[in-house]
C-alpha cells in the first residue's frame, strides 16, 4: 500500500521539489528523479531551445534525451559510464528547455538531482575531494591569496612570458587562462553607505564570492545609483551563494551555505536583498525561498523605484550590444527590466543579441572549454563592428564573452551605464 501511494504521488501532490524533499515529504533521491522524469512526455518541444542539441543534433545532448538517460541510470537499465556522464555534464543548465516545456518539467531540479545521485555512486573519497576543492576555492582567505598571486602574475610580466613560451598550451590550460581578464586591485568596501538625501529604506547588496575580484566597477556603480535614489546600502557578511556546489551535485554543502547567508541577511530593516550577478541571484531565490525579504535583481528594483519617483537621465552617445544571461531570462524572468532601464538613457543605441546561451554555464567554461567556445560563437557573430561595448548582467557571462572578444571590447554590467547617465 505504501509503495502504491508513493508511486502515485505525482498525481496528488504539487511538484515543488528540491533534492531532499517533495512537498515536505522525504523521499529517496532515486524516487525523486523518477517522479520528476515521469512528467516529461518526450514531445521534443525543448529541442530548439537546447544549445548542445542545436550544436550536435545528438538526442543524448537534448533535454528529453538526458531525462531518458537519467531514468535509465536510476532504474539500473543503463551503466553509469564515462560517456553517459559526459552527456549529462554537457548540460549548461541554461533552462531554455524549462521555459518552453508544455508539461512544466522541472528540469533544473532534475539535472541537479541526477548529478547528486551520480556523486553517491562515486567512491566517498573522490566525491569528498571534489566537494573539498570547490569549498577550498571559495574560502575567502585562500581566495584572496590566490587572486593576489594572479595579480602578481599579470602585472609582473610573467603572464606574457608564459603565453609567449607556449607552456600554457603544452600543459593544456591555455584556453582556461585566456578567460582571465585584467585584474584590478581588490575592492575595499564599507559595511554601510548612506543615501545622499532623505532615506527611503535600507537595502542589502549581495556581491557573492567573486564580485570584489571581478565586478568592482559594477559594485561601485550599484552603491552610487542606490544612494542617489535615496536608499542606504549595506553589504552584510555573506558567503558564496552555493551555485557551484548545487550544480555539481553537492546539495548539502549548498544548503549549508544558504543557511549561513540566511542568518546574515535575516534583517527586518532591509527593504530588499539585491544582487549584481544574475547567476548568484537565481541561486539565492531558489535556496532562500523561506526568506520573508524580497530577493530581486538590482535593475528590476531600480526600475520599480523610478516608476514611483522619476529621475532625469543624461544622454550617452554610444552603441552597445546587450546580452541577456540565461539565469536572468529563464530562471529569474527579469531580463525585460534591463532593457527597460537602458532604453531610458537618451542617445544609447542598443543591439540586443539574439542567442541561446553564451556557453559559460558556471564552471563549464573551465571544465569544457572547447564546447563552451563553440556555443559562444553564434553570439559573437552577431556583434556589430560599430559597438563601443557589450553589456551583460552575470559575472560568468561577462568573463566568457570578454575572452571571446580577446578582451578588446569592454564588457560591463548595465548598472555602470545607469550610473554614468545619472552623474
Amino acid at each position: 500500500m505504501v509503495a502504491l501511494f508513493i508511486s502515485e504521488l505525482h498525481y496528488i501532490i504539487p511538484f515543488y521539489v528540491n533534492t531532499s524533499k517533495i512537498s515536505g515529504l522525504l523521499l529517496p533521491l532515486k524516487q525523486q528523479i523518477n517522479l520528476l522524469a515521469d512528467q516529461c512526455v518526450k514531445c521534443g518541444m525543448c529541442l530548439p531551445g537546447c544549445p548542445t542539441y542545436q550544436l550536435s543534433h545528438n538526442e543524448n545532448e537534448s533535454p528529453r534525451g538526458r531525462i531518458a538517460l537519467m531514468q535509465g541510470i536510476v532504474n539500473d537499465q543503463l551503466a553509469l559510464s564515462s560517456r553517459v556522464i559526459e552527456h549529462l555534464d554537457h548540460c549548461l543548465g541554461c533552462l531554455g528547455c524549462e521555459k518552453i516545456c508544455p508539461s512544466d518539467v522541472q528540469y533544473q531540479i532534475l539535472i541537479d538531482a541526477i548529478r547528486e545521485y551520480t556523486q553517491t555512486k562515486q567512491s566517498p573519497l573522490t566525491a569528498k575531494a571534489q566537494a573539498g576543492f570547490i569549498s577550498l576555492f571559495i574560502n575567502p582567505t585562500i581566495q584572496n591569496g590566490l587572486f593576489a598571486l594572479l595579480r602578481f602574475y599579470q602585472f609582473s610580466g610573467f603572464q606574457k612570458l608564459l603565453r609567449f613560451s607556449g607552456i600554457l598550451k603544452l600543459i593544456g590550460i591555455d584556453k582556461q587562462e585566456q578567460l582571465l581578464p585584467k585584474l584590478q586591485p581588490q575592492l575595499t568596501l564599507q559595511p554601510r553607505y548612506s543615501s545622499t538625501g532623505d532615506s527611503l529604506g535600507t537595502v542589502a547588496l549581495f556581491i557573492g564570492c567573486m564580485g570584489k575580484h571581478f565586478e568592482q566597477s559594477a559594485i561601485q556603480a550599484s552603491i552610487q545609483v542606490l544612494t542617489r535614489l535615496g536608499f542606504d546600502v549595506e553589504i552584510p557578511e555573506q558567503v558564496c551563494c552555493g551555485a557551484l556546489h548545487q550544480h555539481s551535485g553537492f546539495h548539502h554543502q549548498a544548503e549549508t551555505l544558504a543557511k549561513t547567508n540566511m542568518q546574515f541577511l535575516q534583517n527586518n530593516h532591509y527593504t530588499a536583498v539585491l544582487f549584481t550577478a544574475s547567476g548568484c541571484g537565481a541561486q539565492l531565490q531558489s535556496s532562500l525561498k523561506t526568506s520573508p525579504l524580497p530577493i530581486t535583481s538590482l535593475m528590476d528594483f531600480i526600475l520599480q523605484q523610478i516608476k514611483k519617483t522619476p529621475v532625469v537621465f543624461n544622454a550617452i552617445e554610444q552603441h552597445i550590444a546587450l546580452h541577456q544571461p540565461c539565469s536572468l531570462q529563464n530562471t529569474l524572468r527579469q531580463a525585460d527590466a534591463v532593457t527597460a532601464m537602458l532604453t531610458k538613457i537618451p542617445g544609447l543605441k542598443i543591439t540586443e543579441l539574439q542567442s541561446q546561451c553564451c556557453g559559460a554555464a558556471g564552471k563549464n567554461m573551465l571544465t569544457q572549454a572547447d564546447l563552451a567556445a563553440q556555443i559562444r560563437q553564434p553570439l559573437l557573430n552577431q556583434i556589430p563592428d560599430s559597438i563601443t561595448g557589450i553589456v551583460s548582467s552575470n559575472i560568468g557571462c561577462t568573463i566568457h564573452i570578454s575572452a571571446g572578444c580577446h578582451h578588446k571590447i569592454p564588457v560591463i554590467h548595465p548598472i555602470e551605464l545607469v550610473a554614468k547617465s545619472l552623474q
